[in-house]
Formats: structure tokens, C-alpha cells, sequence
């Protein structure tokens, strides 16, 4: 029995997205239950897989392992594998405590040029665009930040030869040439000294024979976080790069932010360090993704600093904005709620006690939950929960 075939007994559906190391599978994580982000290659090494969120990787036996709790004998019983080939490779696999961060590299000039000019003619796209500039608009983004950001837009899908981005010839499975596309959508890119190291397409028609995801890096693109004001002492950490637009430009002042671009991105060296000298870090992922509430682990086993900060209203700081939300009070109630004096903050067992009968009566399970790390992880009153969830 194959890997995709375990999965797929297991009730988990997936669907073919690439011709990556012999055919790439997507589908939900059996692990931290995300929707999309499980990968798994069938034809490499006889079955790989990697959460993009949670981290978990491994093979068939790391599956039954994981899922079944089979011991390594009884897994490569299952499978009919002989254990012998392969006991090295599961005797001594090390226990990631942290992340695992991957360095990244500038574009090549050519590439780098012609994105340039790409996202000139985006730019001036956007401008006429009024659907468009009316959704940034009620994202909370201001002209000035929307410039600031050079954000563009592409009106069409375009398929252009690899070779001429400077990027190598790679084949479909049907032994054509792959093209490199360039689809329609927002453009989001990431500037570093003038140069465009990166173009990201929020992509928007669903209805598209080539839709199969919400995001799409065009290739040879720097895959490192962005990031801004990274000299403060507080720093936000968020998913999308226009919530993290919408909180430099709101608070910019107070903290600096990083925009993970996914959540299964991890910070660069560069990053790393700096995140590891803040005083305090407000974890904001997607409150929706259960993958995101797997990785909030991860960032507070990394960074001691940290701390879970979801908006209390939608599931990210942009859809707040849209609810009502005062990103700033937001992020005032964060530091503030970090900064209350010793004989202020409240015992362990005080905060451990039943939800009031009241708010059980008002708010449904997912405000409870995030009332619950207003209260205990962020430290505030029962009454200043209240007033941000309103």
C-alpha cells in the first residue's frame, strides 16, 4: 500500500497540483488539520510527506507511527517492507524543537529588470481599477500605503518561455516545456533597495481553469518574509502581507511587524535575530486555520518572547479592520497588557477559573477562545477582553 493510499483510507482527500518530484499531492494535514498545506510526493523514496504548517515530514512508516502508534516493526509489517532497509534511516531522527529556517537568494538581474518592468505597467493598471482600489480601500489601506507598497495589477494571465527571466527549462509531465505564468491578480511585491525581489499574485477569479490557489509566487521570486520596522522593540507577526501593510501604516510607530506570506513560511537568518533581541512578540495568525493554532507552539517555543495575539473579531487583522476593529487599540492592548506591573498581573489561579455565566450565555465557542487568550495569555481584564471583542 502506497502512502496517498494510507491517507486516502484514512478519509483524507488530495489533489494532484504538481509534477514535483514525480506528481505533488495537496490535502489537509492529519496532524494539525489544516486545509491545504499537507504535501505529498507518492514516487519519491516510496512516499513523502511535509506540512507546511505544522512541520511534520516523514514517510509511510513516520505515518503509521505518527497516526496508529505502530511500533517500526509493525509499520514495515503493514506495509510489507523489509526492516532491514530501513532501519538507518529510522534508528536516530532527531526531534525538531524549533524552526527550521531556509536561507534565501536574490534573483538574478535579468529577472529582477524585467519584474521591474512588470510591475510598472501592474502599477499603473491598478490605478484605473476602481473595483480593485475600492477593495484595498475597505481593507483599511490608504493611497499612501498602497504606493508605498507599489502594489499593481495584471489584468490578464500571460505565458511566457522561462529562459527569458533567466530561469532553467523544465518539463510537464507530458514532456512539453513548461511556461512560465504570469497570472492575473493583485500584485504584491517585495522591494529590497529599489530592486524587486519578488512577485506575489493575490489572485482573485476563482472561475479560472488555472485557479487552484489563492496565492501564486511567480518562480525565481526571494521566498524571505516581509518585513517592516524591525528595529522596535515589539514586533507583530502576521500571515498576510497587506494585514501587515495595514499594520505599519496604523501602527508603525509602536511595533514592528513581519508578514509570513503563509504560515508555513519561517523567518530568515536575518529575521531570526532580530526577533530573538524584541522584548515581546504578538503572534497573529489566521485565526481560522487550525494549522495556524498548531504553529503558535512553535513561535513560543522559539522565541521566549512571544505570545498568541489573534484579533478578536475575523480572522486576521484586515477582516477586523472591516468589522470595526481599531488596529491600533489593538496593538496598544497588546503592549499594554505586556507592560502591567508585576503586582498588577494576576495569579496563575486566578486566571484559571470557569467563563462567567453570562459570557457563556453571549459569545459562542470561537469568542470564548479568544477571550480566553485575551485573558490569560495577554493578561487583560475581564472588561478590556470585552470591549475589543466588541
Amino acid at each position: 500500500m502506497t502512502l496517498l493510499e494510507l491517507l486516502e483510507n484514512d478519509g483524507f482527500s488530495f489533489k494532484r497540483v504538481a509534477s514535483t518530484k514525480g506528481g505533488e499531492w495537496a490535502g489537509p494535514c492529519p496532524f494539525c488539520w489544516g486545509r491545504d498545506r499537507f504535501r505529498v510526493w507518492p514516487n519519491e523514496d516510496g512516499g513523502r510527506y511535509w506540512c507546511r504548517v505544522c512541520g511534520k515530514h516523514g514517510d509511510a512508516i513516520d505515518y503509521l507511527k505518527e497516526t496508529r502508534r505502530l511500533s517500526f516493526l509493525d509499520a514495515c509489517a503493514e506495509l510489507g517492507i523489509d526492516p532491514a532497509t530501513k532501519q538507518g534511516e529510522h534508528s536516530h531522527k532527531p526531534i525538531q524543537k524549533g524552526f527550521t529556517r531556509k536561507e534565501t537568494a536574490l534573483p538574478a538581474d535579468l529577472w529582477c529588470r524585467l519584474a521591474r518592468l512588470y510591475l510598472d505597467a501592474a502599477k499603473e493598471n491598478l490605478c484605473e481599477e476602481k473595483e480593485v482600489m475600492a477593495w484595498l480601500y475597505d481593507r483599511g489601506l490608504t493611497d499612501e500605503t498602497i504606493d508605498r507598497a507599489e502594489l499593481g495589477w495584471i489584468r490578464a494571465d500571460v505565458f511566457l518561455d522561462r529562459q527569458s527571466w533567466g530561469l532553467k527549462p523544465e518539463k510537464k509531465d507530458n514532456g512539453k516545456d513548461k511556461k512560465l505564468w504570469l497570472p492575473a491578480g493583485l500584485v504584491i511585491p517585495l522591494v529590497l533597495n529599489g530592486a524587486v525581489v519578488r512577485l506575489r499574485m493575490r489572485r482573485q477569479e476563482k472561475n479560472s481553469k488555472y485557479y487552484n490557489c489563492k496565492y501564486y509566487i511567480i518562480p525565481g521570486s526571494d521566498t524571505r518574509p516581509m518585513d517592516f520596522q524591525l528595529d522596535r522593540n515589539a514586533l507583530v507577526i502576521v500571515e498576510s502581507e497587506l494585514d501587515g501593510l495595514l499594520i505599519d501604516q496604523e501602527a508603525g510607530d509602536l511595533v514592528g511587524t513581519v508578514a509570513l506570506g503563509s504560515v508555513g513560511i519561517r523567518p530568515d537568518q536575518e529575521q531570526n535575530d532580530l526577533l530573538k533581541q524584541a522584548d515581546l512578540i504578538l503572534v497573529s495568525l489566521d485565526f481560522d486555520e487550525a494549522g495556524a493554532r498548531a504553529s503558535w507552539n512553535i513561535w513560543t517555543r522559539t522565541y521566549p518572547k512571544a505570545k498568541r495575539w489573534p484579533v478578536p473579531v475575523g480572522k486576521d487583522p484586515g477582516e477586523a479592520f472591516q468589522k470595526g476593529l481599531s488596529i491600533r487599540a489593538w496593538v496598544e492592548a497588546g503592549l499594554r497588557a505586556d507592560n502591567l506591573p508585576e503586582h498588577a498581573q494576576r495569579s496563575t489561579d486566578a486566571m484559571i477559573k470557569p467563563f462567567p455565566k453570562e459570557w457563556l450565555q453571549r459569545f459562542d465557542e470561537a469568542q470564548l477562545e479568544r477571550l480566553a487568550i485575551m485573558t490569560v495569555d495577554g493578561r487583560l481584564s475581564d472588561q478590556e477582553a470585552i470591549t475589543l471583542l466588541n
